[in-house]
């Protein structure tokens, strides 16, 4: 199902709990065709590999104060994502960091749609809450309606 010109980024880890919630979420994505992107685990690594493609879809837990499992949906194409959306990111310079950098160097994707969802046990060792293990499958689905509706440019030859 690989599209030219989208990718997806999945961030987490499948040790901390519902902070595997991107792992599960690309396992479903990878077995469809689309292109991950990977950041292993440092972030700025994104720049160069999301810097001409027209959709990037990222997968993350987040942490806002909803229930566990509920789906959040942002879109953004060159505005900062909002720092109260609680990525689970452990990392000092998390995704945010690195959209806003590679915006501010015009290297950004033309559009990022974020899912985050909402996680609760993030312990090490922490099984999968069972809300955010319904949510993944949601997820999956909506990152491939997301990469199939992304208008291919038009080439045209002489």
């Amino acid at each position: 199902m690989s599209t030219a010109g989208t990718a997806a980024v999945c961030l987490g880890t499948p040790y901390r709990g519902d902070d595997a919630a991107g792992p599960l979420v690309e396992e479903q994505l990878r077995a469809q065709g689309v292109r991950i992107l990977a950041c292993d685990h440092e972030p700025t690594r994104l720049l160069d590999q999301w810097a001409d493609l027209e959709l990037v879809v990222i997968v993350d837990a987040v942490v806002t104060g909803a229930a566990a499992g509920t789906v959040h949906r942002i879109e953004t194409s060159h505005d900062p994502l909002p720092r109260d959306l609680g990525l689970a990111s452990s990392h000092a310079f998390g995704v945010a960091d690195a959209l806003e950098l590679a915006q501010t160097l015009d290297r950004a994707p033309r559009r990022v749609v974020v899912f985050g969802i909402e996680g609760m046990a993030f312990g090490m060792g922490d099984p999968v809450t069972p809300a955010v293990a319904a949510a993944v499958t949601t997820v999956a689905d909506a990152v491939l309606r997301e990469l199939s509706t992304t208008e291919e440019p038009c080439t045209r030859s002489t």
